[in-house]
């Protein structure tokens, strides 16, 4: 339906796209007049354009402006400054905890046109950690304890994480509590100096980097000792790179991490910081008097910004276990009960949408007609503006910086990236099960647009190639659409 741009044909006619199956629908937001169409009705992989069903989900059945509350109690009234008994800090699933400059109601990230997130520092060699202090949550917290008199905890430092049941996400556990999103950065330069955020000891970090012609980095445990980290590979001479490892026992972490935040706050723990979380024996709630400390975080859209715009995928499932935490249950995967009640009362076709998770795994899948049914339905709610104001931009921001800046179409595109790619082991060759993009985009005259859009069966030489080239070529594809539509 509708006449296909040729700066799209152009795209879509590149040998990569020989194989490929391009799926396409636009609409008026406002009247539903279909303006371009192609393959609508049919099913495809989502990637993560699935994490617009989780999002919008989370404001409507928890709130956009709704803040988490992390608090910390003692177990035993503190008698003058001693505490005899033990800190409990209660996870409540808030995925900042203090950092991403949410002590300022922020959730920062810092995936723009020339850098990627720290989260994805184990794959991507621009990955950058965001300007803030990721331990201002826990120093806050520990110096409100400390404001309360307790100078000595002559017990036990303790990590509830009983709201939930950790979840295994696509890329590790997803626990209720998070510091520095459970990531260790490492910086190593060439000479093999090693710098790491935040500052512990909870792990100590061997150097067996080289100089070499360009930058690549692994991070793993020692298996002759699980508190050492080794970081092999090569950093381009004269330079410095930044990889990451992923903190295997969220809970262990956050209570060695939170016992220094009580030290730095003049506050002594006789309990060792290297030391188990040891959550057996907690009470089943605790009295409001032995509150001695508590965290607020940032509202939820921050969080659902921040989930769009980089992509953050152990984000988007700790989304998914707030929702199941919502509805009484500790199984995260009662989340998508919630996600599928949401589906219903939008009015799209249920059956034509498949969920897994909260991110968008595989074998997630829609169609870009319900796709663009979910978005219409979502601006039109009450937390609408939060939740398209919330998507990448062409050529700005999160996901979508690096593409279109110098187009026409910038900023005029507003929707959620989606990728799945598997690589051959033999020949390299990388499959893109989907390339994909659905949200807004709005003409130069302001008419409004709700689309979804995805290619599938691209290949490539190598996955780094597909992954540059394919989300380079469907945001071209949406800039065209948006272009011809304009006239």
């Amino acid at each position: 339906m509708g006449t296909l741009p040729d700066a799209a044909r152009k795209i879509m006619n590149k040998p990569a796209y020989e194989t490929a199956r391009w799926l396409y629908y636009v609409a008026d937001q406002e009247t539903g007049e279909v303006l371009l169409a192609n393959r609508p009705n049919e099913l495809v992989f989502t990637g993560s354009t699935a994490k617009e069903f989780t999002v919008g989900t989370v404001y409507d059945a928890i709130g956009p402006d709704t803040k988490l509350t992390t608090p910390v109690y003692s177990t035993v009234p503190p008698e003058n400054d001693v505490l005899r008994g033990n800190l409990v800090l209660v996870a409540s699933g808030d995925f900042a905890l203090g950092g991403r400059g949410a002590t300022q109601g922020r959730v920062d990230h810092s995936f723009d046109a020339d850098s990627i997130d720290h989260v994805y520092g184990n794959i991507a060699p621009n990955a950058k950690k965001v300007d803030d202090d990721p331990l201002a949550g826990l120093d806050d917290l520990a110096k409100q304890v400390a404001a309360k008199g307790i100078k000595h905890v002559e017990g036990d430092v303790v990590i509830d994480t009983r709201i939930w049941d950790a979840y295994q996400g696509q890329e590790g556990p997803v626990p209720p509590i998070f510091v520095n999103d459970n990531i260790l950065d490492i910086e190593v330069s060439s000479s093999g100096e090693v710098k790491t955020t935040p500052a512990t000891s909870a792990f100590t970090v061997q150097s067996k980097v080289t100089a070499g012609d360009s930058g690549a980095l692994t991070a793993a445990l020692d298996p002759a000792n699980p508190r050492n980290i080794v970081v092999s590979g090569t950093v381009e001479k004269g330079k410095s790179q930044l990889t990451i490892f992923r903190v295997p026992n969220a809970a262990e972490w956050a209570r060695t991490l939170f016992i220094e935040a009580l030290g730095r706050a003049g506050v002594t723990v006789t309990a060792p910081a290297l030391a188990p979380n040891i959550e057996a024996g907690l009470p089943g709630s605790f009295p409001s008097d032995r509150k001695v400390a508590s965290l607020e975080s940032p509202p939820m859209k921050a969080f659902g910004t921040m989930v769009l715009e980089t992509s953050y995928n152990t984000g988007a499932n700790a989304m998914l276990c707030l929702l199941a935490a919502k509805s009484g249950s500790k199984d995260c995967t009662d989340g998508l009960k919630s996600i599928r009640s949401a589906i219903d009362k939008s009015g799209i076709t249920s059956d034509q949408v498949i969920l897994v998770d909260g991110q968008g795994a595989d074998p997630a899948s829609s169609t870009p007609r319900q796709l663009s049914g979910w978005v219409t339905w979502a601006a039109a709610q009450s937390w609408g503006a939060d939740f398209v104001a919330g998507q990448p931009k062409l050529g700005e921001t999160g996901s979508l910086a690096s593409v279109g800046a110098d187009g026409p179409a910038k900023g005029k595109i507003a929707a959620k990236t989606g990728t799945s790619a598997a690589v051959d082991p033999v020949t390299e060759r990388a499959l893109f099960n989907v390339q994909s993009l659905s949200g807004y985009m709005t003409t130069d005259k302001g008419r409004k647009l709700v689309f979804g859009l995805s290619m599938s069966g691209g290949t490539y030489s190598d996955v780094l190639t597909g992954l540059e080239d394919a989300g380079e070529d469907v945001a071209g594809v949406a800039a065209a659409f948006q272009q011809a539509l304009s006239k």
